[in-house]
């Protein structure tokens, strides 16, 4: 496991079952709880971990250590949804690469090897559960919801944030998209408001799009008001099918959407038979 640094402003979990306003503490036995004194105003809570090695450590000052981002991933997989879970996976992936990891695809074997090599801990199967839904290269937790709830409906898997072959802006900068189906030029890019109200981006985009198209590619923009509900995913997920369908993919399209457990289940199966 390497040892990258630990990393600032990683997003909470939207629902979570420990007190985020605690200072959380994890010590490898019972024996070796800390003597914390008090804060007047926040609560300290000691949990046992019992991978808790030096290794697992990484320094921040004298007497202080962070553990390492994998075995918190893994911690707190109890606390978590599979969504979320899933989310935050995505995350420590996308942080540790901004941090100066080399590779995102090396560092999500790095944790799905971390995962399947840890002897048994509560919530493993949560884990290598979520490990099949996991992806590098997601760059915000904004991106990820999206992505699993047109999975549930039966898109397949899209690469996520890849940089287009063969076309890029007219200063030569690389086109990227935030899901690609290479194979079927078919892509999707989600529209913040900024991508609406700063001319910078707007123009950028615009570029962008025209070069894509020109080349063959189908692009689909996505807005929050397409996420607001089911429903809306449900008809986005439809939009995606359809325009894949189009370009010759074979689509398994579900009405009601499957739920996470279910789908880590298939993506699990085909994992394993290409194995």
């Amino acid at each position: 496991m390497n040892d990258y640094e630990p990393i600032p402003g990683e997003p909470v979990p939207s629902h979570c079952n420990l007190d985020t306003a605690a200072l959380h503490v994890t010590v490898r036995t019972r024996s070796g709880r800390p003597h914390i004194r008090p804060l007047k105003s926040v609560p300290v809570i000691v949990h046992i971990w019992s991978h808790c090695t030096p290794q697992s450590l990484i320094h921040i000052s004298n007497g202080v250590h962070a553990l390492h981002v994998f075995h918190v991933w893994a911690q707190l997989s109890s606390y978590l949804s599979t969504e979320d879970l899933v989310v935050l996976g995505d995350s420590i992936l996308a942080m540790l690469v901004r941090n100066g990891a080399p590779d995102a695809d090396k560092l999500y074997l790095e944790l799905q090897r971390f995962i399947k090599e840890m002897p048994p801990f509560r919530g493993k199967s949560i884990c290598r559960q979520a490990m099949t839904l996991v992806r590098p290269n997601v760059w915000s937790p904004a991106e990820s919801s999206p992505r699993l709830g047109v999975q549930r409906h039966g898109i397949p898997d899209g690469r996520c944030n890849v940089v287009v072959p063969g076309i890029t802006f007219r200063s030569g900068a690389a086109i990227s998209l935030d899901i690609a189906w290479v194979e079927f030029k078919v892509g999707v890019e989600y529209d913040g408001d900024h991508h609406r109200t700063d001319k910078v981006q707007w123009r950028r985009d615009n570029e962008k799009r025209e070069r894509l198209r020109a080349h063959g590619w189908i692009l689909i923009i996505v807005t929050a008001q397409n996420l607001i509900d089911e429903m809306s995913i449900a008809e986005l997920a439809l939009r995606i099918a359809r325009r894949l369908a189009e370009r010759g993919a074979t689509i398994e399209f579900e009405v009601i959407a499957i739920s996470l457990e279910e789908l880590a289940r298939k993506h699990g199966y085909r994992y394993d038979r290409r194995r």
